[in-house]
């Protein structure tokens, strides 16, 4: 709040920071030097009336920090009845006058308001580079809040006065440089789908998301909606982010769905563009569970859409995770009481970028950002009273806590990190390395012998959702990828700076005879006939696992024709595989990166030669057929 100085004292030269919004925050700050590089002003009683105006507007301000929204959450309570009494209470809010995305959800939208970045634009230089905070504001709609916008007179006299370059009485030391105005950023956006849409959003983000990958409470993120839906602001950039965050993802599970729209993907897209624009607040708010839940929102996002081809996601995961380890070790000096901390909600945030940082670290060969023997945070509840993290079969009783499977195959993953794939393995001793990698593979054996990966493609199909199939094949994806990281590492002269999700490393592993990880290949590429396909999020999160899984088994078969030949069904779906491959090639055209062709031609030209040596075999067969045939009629 500003500060009125003393009538009798000479007041300081002040710089008012008038952030332009619908709920506008405005600060004073007060520049610090000696006499003779300090302005005196010359005529206080302009800044007494703009610091008044400045005070009553921020007295109307609602306030939402420091005191909880709702009563305390009870965990019995389903995410079903916050999403109901969320949208039972938006109609009632009082709203603010920013423009609303009604013509997003219409035919006409990406032409009438051009407001959707084009795949260009999201692919291209400016947006992979997260200081371009100005790439997506020039729309339409950011600007048509401002236009009839006309300050007052007094407002504008007192502007005038302070960049008044003409100014009496002011010395300046011949070495002074007046650094530009800040950039001047609003305190919140206006960029949601209608309050129906948006509940209906947040809905199918709860049931299809985070049931099985619990990033929120329900009751926390509905009222971060609830305050989004006010046009107020927490404090901070948290809720809004959050609210991007929600939406992005489900619009990533709807281009996932039986019924997918291209505008689902591209919605998913925009969204992901408004919370980059907001990364600068977000980074410098202070540490809280909130700021780690959307950093690791915003890397899904970039996970799962094409964006994540230029945009660099280990660095948002890497950040989470510190910052929820640093929360973690100080727990006694949070000045929070036991009851305003969810320890829970703490817990499982922490280990879900622990799962992301490890799965990352296992495709790209980069460290971890946490060793396990640093890890203070215990290991969550695995049947949690509210049943988060646990996929529930879509008829009867049976449900796999799929959350605690992915915590104990990211373990796993560190632990082959640390004793076989680290920096400081290379200095351990051949035998002692060979020993370690065949007591992580036992383990990892072990694990997958859970009864989730005995279900054949058509029981999980018949048992599940079609959103818990993905994340039971995205579960597959991982499974494989480790196992598979570890004996390329052995076939590679145990060299653990080659990455075997490379393209030259997938060509020069497709010509070895001996492909240790096809059984656990063909386990994962019979798991997509029944998962979505194509231009999904789930292809774009495991694009280099399914590309290494097909790899490994067209090359078994190239290399080992003795052995028994892929059914027709599974040449179908290698097939339809590369075709899928091909979408993904085409959305990914702007990229720097040409992984995705070059590993797409290496399919192509290992399945045209299993399909030439199986017309050679067929023919071989005919011929002899028809020789005995010949034989026996003379």
């Amino acid at each position: 709040m500003p500060v009125l100085p003393d009538k009798n004292e000479q007041p300081r030269y002040s710089v008012i920071r008038n952030k332009v919004g619908e709920m506008a925050n405005t600060e004073r700050v007060e520049k610090r030097g000696s006499a003779a590089t300090v302005r005196q002003r010359a005529k206080p009683q302009r800044g007494y009336m703009l610091e008044s105006l400045l005070q009553a507007s921020n007295a109307a301000q609602p306030q939402f920090q420091d005191q909880p929204l709702q009563p305390a959450a009870d965990p019995a309570v389903p995410a079903t009845d916050w999403v109901t009494k969320l949208r039972h209470e938006l109609p009632s809010v009082p709203r603010p006058d920013f423009p609303e995305l009604e013509a997003l959800y219409g035919e006409t939208l990406f032409a009438a308001h051009s407001l959707l970045p084009s795949s260009d634009e999201i692919n291209g230089p400016e947006f992979a580079s997260s200081t371009s905070t100005n790439v997506f504001t020039s729309d339409d709609l950011a600007t048509m809040a401002l236009d009839n916008t006309e300050p007052s007179t007094d407002f504008q006299e007192d502007i005038a006065f302070f960049h008044n370059p003409h100014e009496p009485n002011v010395l300046f030391k011949s070495d002074t440089w007046i650094p530009p105005p800040l950039p001047l950023e609003p305190a919140c956006d206006g960029y949601l789908p209608p309050p129906e849409l948006g509940t209906t959003l947040l809905s199918e983000f709860l049931v299809d998301f985070n049931t099985a990958y619990p990033l929120y409470r329900p009751h926390v993120i509905a009222d971060h909606l609830r305050v989004c839906y006010s046009g107020a602001s927490d404090g901070s950039a948290v809720a809004w982010c959050s609210a991007y965050v929600v939406f992005g993802l489900a619009y990533m599970l709807r281009g996932s769905s039986a019924t997918a729209t291209k505008q689902d993907n591209e919605l998913a897209r925009y969204y992901l563009a408004r919370n980059y624009i907001s990364l600068n607040r977000l980074l410098l708010s202070s540490p809280s569970l909130g700021l780690v839940q959307c950093l690791i929102g915003v890397a899904l996002l970039v996970q799962s859409t094409p964006c994540g081809r230029n945009v660099p996601d280990g660095h948002f995961l890497s950040t989470s995770l510190r910052v929820a380890q640093s929360m973690a070790y100080h727990d006694d000096e949070s000045d929070l009481s036991d009851k305003d901390r969810d320890v829970e909600q703490e817990r499982r945030v922490f280990w879900l970028g622990f799962i992301n940082d490890t799965s990352t670290s296992m495709l790209s060969g980069s460290p971890t950002t946490q060793r396990r023997e640093d890890i203070v945070a215990p290991k969550p509840d695995e049947n949690p009273a509210d049943s988060l993290g646990a996929v529930i079969a879509a008829e009867g009783h049976w449900k796999v806590n799929i959350f605690s499977l992915r915590l104990n195959l990211a373990l796993l993953q560190a632990e082959a990190i640390e004793q076989v794939l680290s920096a400081k393995a290379r200095n351990t001793a051949p035998l002692d390395i060979d020993a370690a990698a065949t007591i992580v593979l036992s383990r990892l054996k072990s694990f997958h012998n859970h009864e989730l990966f005995n279900l054949s493609p058509d029981q999980l199909f018949q048992l599940l959702y079609r959103s818990d199939v993905a994340h039971t094949v995205s579960l597959e994806a991982s499974y494989f990828a480790t196992v598979y990281r570890l004996h390329a590492f052995m076939a590679l002269d145990k060299n653990s700076r080659i990455n075997p999700f490379t393209a030259d490393a997938l060509r020069r592993l497709s010509a070895m005879k001996e492909q240790k990880s096809s059984l656990e290949a063909k386990r994962l590429l019979s798991l997509l006939p029944i998962a979505p396909r194509g231009d999904v999020g789930l292809y774009w999160m495991e694009h280099r696992s399914l590309v290494a899984a097909l790899v490994t088994v067209l090359a078994h078969h190239v290399n080992n024709p003795t052995e028994p030949a892929p059914t027709k069904d599974e040449q179908r779906g290698y097939n339809e595989l590369i075709a899928d491959l091909g979408t993904l090639v085409e959305r990914s055209v702007a990229s720097s990166d040409c992984f995705m062709a070059q590993a797409r031609a290496l399919c192509m030209e290992l399945f045209a030669r299993l399909e030439t040596s199986l017309r050679i075999e067929l023919l071989q067969k005919s011929a002899t057929h028809q020789d005995k045939l010949t034989m026996s009629a003379s």
